[in-house]
C-alpha cells in the first residue's frame, strides 16, 4: 500500500532537523580549526594579495557571466576642460576637439529623427549657424554599416590634477562584438562627419602675416584676420565662359581626389599662376575660387618676412582647406630670374648688362633676405606637405620677368592668363549691372571691343556711368557706354600714338648722339 504523500514530507523534515544540529556542531569545530588561520593571513598577509587573487581568478569568471546577462560596451567622449597652459608668446589652450566634432555629427541626427525631443541649440563656435545637440538623458540612435548604435548626454564627476568637477559626456553604447568596427571604423568617421559640419558652420576669414620684427612681442602672432565676406562668385566674374568652366572643373578635381595624391605619393596640394594687365581681375579670381571651395585666405606680404624659417612658420601656421596668395609676386621680392647675373664671374660683365648691373649694386637700400630658395621650399619642399588640401596663388603683371623655376609646372599647376574684356565677360558684366541678357546694341559693343584692348576694369566703369546717366533702362544706358568706350579707344590711340612719337623721337637723338661721338673720334 502506497505511502500518503503527507507522510513523506513529515519524514523528511524528521530528518533535517535531527541533522541540523550535528551540521552546526561540524561547522562549529571546522571553524575552531580554521579561525586561528584566517586570523592569521589576514593579519601578516598583503591586502594586495587578495586583491591580485580577486583580479586574476574570480574577476573573470564574473565578468563572463556579467557579458551573458549585459552584452553592451560604453565609450564615454568627454567634454574638453579649461586648462590652460602658458608659453613665452601669452596662453595656449590643450582642448581637444573629438567632443565638438560629435556633437556637431549628433547635431544632425537629432535634428533628423522624431524620437529626439528633448533638445538644446548652441551658436556656433565661427559663424552664425546653429548647433543642436541633445539634452542630458536624451538618447538618439545612429547605424553604421548595418550595425546598430545609442549616444546618450550624461553629465558625472570627473577628476582633473588634484580639483573634481562635473563634467558633460557623450556616450556611446554598442554590442561588444562590434568593437573592432566601432574604434577603427565609426569612432573616425564621427570625426570626420563633424569636422565637415563644424567646417560648414564657420565663419570664413582672410588673413594677413604679421612683421617678422615683431616676433619677441607678448602677444605676437604669425597670422590676424578679419571675417571674409567677399560677394563674387564665378557667375559673376568678368570673363570667357569656356575658361571658366576649365578652372571650376579642375577645382572640383583637387577637391576630390585626395586618394588620387596619396597614392601617387604627391602632397595635397594644387598651384596657379594668374597674370595679366592691370585691371583684368586677377584678385577678383581669388575671391571667386575662395568662394566656390569655401576655402579661408592666406595673403601672404613678402615684404614684411624677415628670413626662410620665418616664412617656413607662416606657412605651419596655416589650415588646411585654405588659399595661399602672394600677389604681384614680381613686385614683392627680386625674383626676376636674372640668376646668369649672379653666377657670372666678376670679370665677366656683357656690354648690354653693365649699366643696368650698376644700377643694382648702387642700390643701397637694405634688401629683405627671403630668397628664392626660401620660397621655392615654401610652396614646392618638404615643408609644404604639412597639412593638406592647400591650394596656392600667385599673380603677377609681368609673367616674364619671373624665373623659370618658379612658375614650372608642378609649382604652379595651371597657368590663367587674364586678358582683355571680351564678349562672354561683356555680357556677365551687362547681366551685373543693367541685368539684361541679350541686345541688339551688344554686336557694336563687340567690334569695338575687338579694336580696342579695355579691361573689365575700364568696362565696368563704363557701365557705372551709364547706369548713373540713363536711369538704369537698358537701350539709353547701353548707347551711353558705347559713347564712353569710344572715347576712351580714342584717348588709347592718341597716348598710343604721342608713346610711339615719343620713342622715334629718343631713338632718332640717340642716332644723332652716337653719330656725333663717332665723328669727334674719326676726325680727318
Amino acid at each position: 500500500m502506497a505511502e500518503p504523500a503527507g507522510g513523506k514530507v513529515v519524514r523528511w523534515q524528521r530528518w533535517a532537523f535531527s541533522n541540523l544540529g550535528s551540521a552546526f556542531t561540524n561547522f562549529g569545530s571546522l571553524w575552531l580549526i580554521l579561525a586561528p588561520l584566517v586570523s592569521l593571513i589576514a593579519t601578516y598577509a598583503p591586502r594586495r594579495l587578495f586583491r591580485t587573487y580577486f583580479n586574476l581568478f574570480l574577476r573573470r569568471r564574473a565578468r563572463r557571466l556579467l557579458n551573458v546577462v549585459d552584452p553592451y560596451a560604453t565609450v564615454d567622449i568627454s567634454e574638453p576642460g579649461t586648462d590652460v597652459r602658458y608659453s613665452r608668446y601669452g596662453p595656449v589652450s590643450d582642448a581637444d576637439t573629438t567632443y565638438e566634432e560629435a556633437k556637431a555629427y549628433l547635431s544632425e541626427k537629432a535634428c533628423a529623427q522624431e524620437e529626439a525631443r528633448a533638445l538644446r541649440a548652441e551658436g556656433a563656435r565661427d559663424g552664425d549657424g546653429l548647433v543642436v545637440s541633445i539634452r542630458d538623458g536624451q538618447d538618439v540612435a545612429d547605424e553604421f554599416r548595418g550595425v546598430s548604435l545609442w549616444w546618450t548626454s550624461v553629465v558625472g564627476m570627473d577628476v582633473q590634477g588634484q580639483r573634481q568637477g562635473r563634467r558633460r559626456f557623450l556616450r556611446l553604447t554598442f554590442h561588444l562584438r562590434h568593437r573592432r568596427l566601432v574604434v577603427d571604423e565609426y569612432l573616425p568617421h564621427v570625426r570626420r562627419c563633424g569636422r565637415e559640419i563644424l567646417f560648414s558652420n564657420r565663419r570664413r576669414r582672410l588673413y594677413t602675416n604679421s612683421k617678422s620684427r615683431d616676433v619677441y612681442t607678448y602677444e605676437y602672432k604669425s597670422w590676424s584676420y578679419i571675417d571674409f565676406d567677399h560677394p563674387t562668385t564665378f557667375d559673376t566674374l568678368a570673363m570667357d565662359r569656356e575658361k571658366k568652366k576649365e578652372i571650376m572643373d579642375d577645382l572640383d578635381a583637387f577637391r576630390k581626389n585626395e586618394d588620387f595624391y596619396r597614392r601617387t605619393g604627391k602632397p595635397w596640394k594644387r598651384g596657379y599662376l594668374l597674370y595679366g594687365p592691370p585691371g583684368t581681375g586677377k584678385s577678383t579670381m581669388v575671391a571667386a575660387m575662395a568662394n566656390y571651395l569655401d576655402y579661408d585666405i592666406y595673403d601672404v606680404e613678402l615684404t614684411v618676412v624677415s628670413t626662410n624659417t620665418d616664412l617656413r612658420k607662416l606657412l605651419i601656421e596655416t589650415t588646411s582647406k585654405s588659399i595661399i596668395v602672394i600677389e604681384d609676386i614680381d613686385c614683392s621680392l627680386d625674383l626676376t630670374g636674372d640668376r646668369a647675373r649672379q653666377r657670372r664671374r666678376p670679370g665677366q660683365v656683357s656690354s648690354s648688362s653693365k649699366a643696368d648691373d650698376d644700377k643694382y649694386y648702387a642700390d643701397e637700400r637694405p634688401r629683405n633676405t627671403v630668397t628664392l630658395s626660401g620660397l621655392l621650399n615654401f610652396i614646392d619642399g618638404l615643408w609644404s606637405a604639412c597639412g593638406g588640401e592647400r591650394i596656392v596663388v600667385f599673380t603677377t603683371n609681368h609673367v616674364d620677368k619671373l624665373d623659370p623655376a618658379l612658375i614650372r609646372r608642378g609649382r604652379m599647376d595651371m597657368h590663367i592668363e587674364m586678358s582683355y574684356c571680351g564678349l562672354d565677360a561683356f555680357r556677365t558684366l551687362a547681366k551685373n549691372y543693367l541685368d539684361i541678357d541679350e541686345h541688339e546694341l551688344f554686336g557694336v559693343v563687340e567690334e569695338i571691343l575687338k579694336e580696342v584692348k579695355l579691361t573689365p576694369a575700364d568696362v565696368a566703369e563704363c557701365l557705372m556711368t551709364a547706369k548713373r546717366a540713363g536711369s538704369g533702362e537698358p537701350t539709353p544706358c547701353l548707347e551711353i557706354l558705347i559713347d564712353e568706350l569710344k572715347k576712351i579707344a580714342e584717348e588709347k590711340e592718341k597716348a598710343e600714338a604721342e608713346a610711339k612719337a615719343w620713342a622715334e623721337a629718343e631713338a632718332k637723338a640717340a642716332a644723332e648722339a652716337n653719330v656725333a661721338e663717332m665723328a669727334r673720334g674719326n676726325p680727318r
